[in-house]
């Protein structure tokens, strides 16, 4: 992963302190998905999501390619394990073939040069017809000197991303847009106004922004800042 940990670790850090209610929400998307009793989440940062997830209905796990942000992440999940590992290294991954139940990779593989070789390690390490859940940014068009800045190579279209998934020896179940007022904000403040996230969001935005994604967990839209997938392994 080619990107700048100072950059990194800002964001996270604003994360945590102003946008726990958003991660609360992606949770709450994510959950349903899941399947099986172990379930790994891939690039799991500092743990921001990881927090929500837990329940005792999971064996769960996290692996991130920094020490810096695993660090983080164990002071906050004491109890899940927690290992260092660059999901583009094969040798590493053969001790977790067919391993797991689930798989989750939210907003990872856009800051992978090679997203089709990241995806065939999940696919490995996933058990016989177990689940994929991905979320990555959504459409080209958006992509900003932000998203340069925070380590993204690319934004997806549902076209590319379902090539890339079937390549890697998926079956894409669901898919579809998420976040729809984070797409019209991320237009405004980073694409047209070119601006950096910063620690300035009010508490006003963030409510609505989270009254805004419960309404999405009954109701789909036909634009969002992020696509998500659940993809089943092929046998």
């Amino acid at each position: 992963m080619d990107s700048d940990d100072s950059t990194m670790s800002e964001e996270f850090e604003i994360f945590e302190t102003h946008f726990l209610p958003f991660l609360k929400e992606k949770a709450e998307l994510i959950i349903p998905m899941l399947e099986g009793k172990k379930v790994l989440e891939v690039g799991c940062g500092t743990g921001d999501l990881l927090q929500f997830l837990y329940s005792d209905n999971y064996e769960l796990v996290g692996s991130d390619y920094s020490n810096i942000y695993l660090d983080k992440a164990r002071e906050r999940n004491l109890s899940i394990k927690l290992f260092k590992a660059d999901l583009l290294d094969d040798k590493f991954w053969l001790q977790y073939e067919n391993k797991f139940d689930s798989v989750i990779a939210s907003e990872v593989i856009e800051h992978i040069q090679d997203d089709s070789k990241a995806l065939k390690t999940i696919f490995r390490i996933l058990k016989p017809s177990g689940v994929l859940v991905l979320t990555v940014p959504a459409f080209n068009f958006l992509y900003s000197n932000h998203d340069k800045k925070i380590g993204h190579f690319r934004r997806y279209s549902k076209k590319s991303l379902n090539n890339i998934i079937n390549s890697a020896g998926f079956s894409i179940e669901t898919i579809r847009y998420w976040n729809i007022l984070g797409f019209f904000g991320w237009l405004i403040n980073f694409k047209i106004l070119n601006k950096h996230l910063d620690s300035s969001a009010k508490s006003s935005l963030i409510y609505v922004l989270t009254k805004s994604l419960q309404i999405e967990r009954n109701m789909k839209f036909p634009l969002g800042l992020t696509i998500v997938v659940k993809a089943r392994k092929k046998n």
